[in-house]
Parts: C-alpha cells; sequence; structure tokens
C-alpha cells in the first residue's frame, strides 16, 4: 500500500552497517598500528605520523559506531529538520543530500532532500551509532 508520507525505505542496512565494520575495523587497526610505529620514530617521522593520524583516528571512530551498531537494535528519531544541504564526495566524486534532525546527521536521497523544507517534522528510523537511514517519513499532521 502506498504511503504519501514515507520518503525514503532502504532495505539490507544491516548489510551496510556489517559492510562498514568489516571494512573499517581492519583499516583502522592498521592504520593506528603504522601510527604507533612512526611516533616511535619522531621527530624524523613527523609527516607520517600526521597523515597517519589524520586517517586512523576518523577510521577507528567509525569502526566503533559500527561495531557498537552490530550489537543495538534500529531507533526512532523524531523533530523538525533543522537544516537540509549537499556537499561534494572525497576527490568530488558526486554530491551528497545531508539532513540534521535533533542534532543528528542522516545521509538521504535527492528525491527525500528536494521534497524536504527546513522546519518539516520527520520520523527516522536508523542504527543508533552509525545514523544509518533505514526509512524517512514526514510525520503525520495533527
Amino acid at each position: 500500500m502506498f504511503d504519501p508520507n514515507v520518503l525514503e525505505e532502504r532495505s539490507n542496512t544491516r548489510t551496510s552497517v556489517v559492510l562498514r565494520a568489516a571494512i573499517l575495523t581492519p583499516t583502522a587497526i592498521v592504520l593506528l598500528l603504522l601510527l604507533g610505529l612512526s611516533a616511535s620514530y619522531l621527530p624524523a617521522s613527523f609527516l607520517a605520523v600526521l597523515v597517519l593520524t589524520l586517517g586512523g583516528i576518523p577510521a577507528a571512530i567509525e569502526a566503533v559506531a559500527a561495531l557498537r551498531d552490530l550489537r543495538a537494535e534500529p531507533t526512532t528519531t523524531r523533530g523538525q529538520v533543522a537544516r537540509l544541504w549537499k556537499k561534494s564526495r572525497f576527490l568530488f566524486a558526486g554530491r551528497v543530500d545531508y539532513m540534521l534532525v535533533d542534532r543528528k546527521l542522516f545521509e538521504v536521497n535527492p528525491i527525500s532532500a528536494a521534497e524536504l523544507h527546513e522546519g518539516d517534522e520527520v520520523i527516522v528510523e536508523h542504527w543508533p551509532h552509525t545514523n544509518v537511514l533505514i526509512s524517512l517519513q514526514r510525520a503525520p499532521k495533527i
């Protein structure tokens, strides 16, 4: 049955979380091990420490979030869209639409972003730590 309030529904989001954990965890471990090794050779390895810190710390944070979501259940956030914006992906390979709801950042598809406006009331079902979106719908008018 068609529901006009449903803007976006994604299937296999659990697979997406598992893939994130499977890719980011070994990457973070390798980067952090190389960071520790490089730090032992300071000051000669200053540039390597800087580059590995800029890659390793964010990868570790995302890996921990994905690992936490493996044991978590999806959650629902209801609130107003505080902000909508577009941003280029890494190395300008495509554009991404973002939505901020209740101080949580979600990546939405371009069609959903075009239909929403700041101040709209939405209900977002998502994974709690990575904020991987499962479904997005407008809150029914009361």
